[in-house]
């Protein structure tokens, strides 16, 4: 199906959707999952892509044929009156990393539009400059994201390239227990369970310690995918998140989780509400996430750093902190060298380690995933560091190949 289809359709089940409630379970069979940030029912559609990607065979027709087939898709739409292309969005009418690649274009004289279905603008967009047109969701030069956004097979393929991996392995939603069996008798504690697709760490549950949170980790993974994976989980270790464009330009950030550091007179009720209302926290999406076991009146001496999340994900409020000028010449290497492995121009690689600044082989880690379109924003707004103009080594990709 074309990736202008599943976005339309997906926009228009958003417009028929019940209204959502924020803070819903879906394990209480709420209509909203909190986790995800979409309706419950959008379950039946992860499980639907993880089984037709899996069980049917992926046409992949020669790039011609698939910008004669948009082109048609796009006609066929605007003229039932189902979508239209705007030129007159703003950055909050569509994705972050969208924007900020779109921004780099217009200063470059680009006349961009976004199209436009019943529930507002999809992820679609149709650039004009020098006589030419060019579509591409999200980002350009996906071309391979299907095999990166896969986590098995990515996982394959780095194991088969000689990369640093976690030991882990894929299992179906009807292997529960042997998949539990598998994890304690042949990886160990502590560990990680996470849908086989996916982004964002959604239903990903890490550091897991007993086979009673084990068994809860994959019925909440499976509640996202039919299928999951069980890995080896690195303790004492930071996410970072490399994005590399066009196999050399490479920036970097760290992930930390949400915290507050405390000054000796505010609490952390008070230095929580202080933190979010920053305006480098970069939108709603990065509000901290409060800790149900936190004595919110309990006041932090100065300097001291509360944690209130144990995992470092952005939905909970975790740190951005750029580390591009601190990265071992390894390990920068390293990730020009899994683009390249993989042949794709622009990808997000999720590396799990100590120490960005100490190389790769001196350490333990593992690359835990990869991304075909990734949130170049990261780089753009940190909470500290110095920002990287990602969007802006993607738009010279763009009009190196594109125009």
């Amino acid at each position: 199906m074309s990736a202008l289809v599943a976005e339309l359709a997906y926009a228009q089940r958003l417009g028929r959707c019940p209204e959502r409630v924020r803070g819903s379970n879906p394990l209480e069979g709420t209509m909203f999952c909190q986790d995800c940030g979409r309706p419950s029912y959008c379950h039946l559609q992860t499980w639907l892509d993880e089984l037709t990607s899996r069980f049917l065979l992926r046409l992949i027709l020669p790039q011609k044929f698939e910008l004669f087939f948009d082109s048609l898709l796009e006609k066929i739409f605007i003229f039932s009156g189902l979508a239209s292309l705007r030129s007159d969005f703003t950055g909050s009418d569509i994705q972050m990393r969208s924007a900020c690649f779109i921004e780099e274009l217009k200063k470059r004289g680009a006349m961009v539009k976004a199209l436009r279905g019943p529930a507002g603008y999809t992820n679609y967009f149709r650039v004009e400059m020098g006589g030419k047109i060019i579509r591409f969701e999200n980002l350009p030069f996906a071309d391979n994201a299907w095999v990166v956004d896969d986590k098995e097979k990515t996982k394959l393929y780095l194991r088969k390239g000689n990369f640093p991996i976690a030991e882990g392995k894929s299992f179906w939603f009807w292997q529960k227990k042997k998949a539990c069996d598998f994890a304690m008798e042949k990886i160990g504690f502590p560990l990680v369970v996470k849908p086989r697709n996916g982004s964002v760490s959604r239903h990903v549950t890490t550091d897991i310690q007993t086979l009673e949170k084990l068994k809860k980790a994959v019925e909440w993974a499976t509640i996202y995918s039919p299928a999951f994976i069980i890995e080896k989980f690195i303790s004492r270790a930071f996410v970072y998140r490399a994005t590399v464009i066009d196999f050399d330009y490479v920036a970097c950030v760290k992930q930390v989780p949400a915290n507050v550091v405390g000054d000796g007179m505010a609490t952390i009720r008070e230095l929580i509400d202080k933190k979010n209302s920053d305006p480098n926290r970069g939108g709603p999406h990065q509000k901290i996430v409060e800790n149900e076991t936190t004595d919110f009146l309990n006041v932090p001496k100065e300097g001291e750093v509360v944690f209130l999340q144990q995992d470092p994900f952005l939905k909970l409020g975790g740190d951005l902190i750029e580390m591009t000028p601190e990265v071992h010449p390894d390990n920068r290497n390293l990730f020009r060298q899994v683009a390249k492995f993989f042949n794709i121009r622009v990808v997000g690689i999720d590396f799990l380690a100590r120490d960005i600044s100490r190389s790769y082989k001196e350490q333990e880690c593992a690359i835990i995933e990869l991304n075909g379109a990734p949130c170049i924003e990261l780089h753009h707004f940190p909470y500290s560091g110095a920002p990287q103009n990602v969007a802006k080594a993607v738009a010279d990709l763009f009009f190196k190949y594109y125009l």
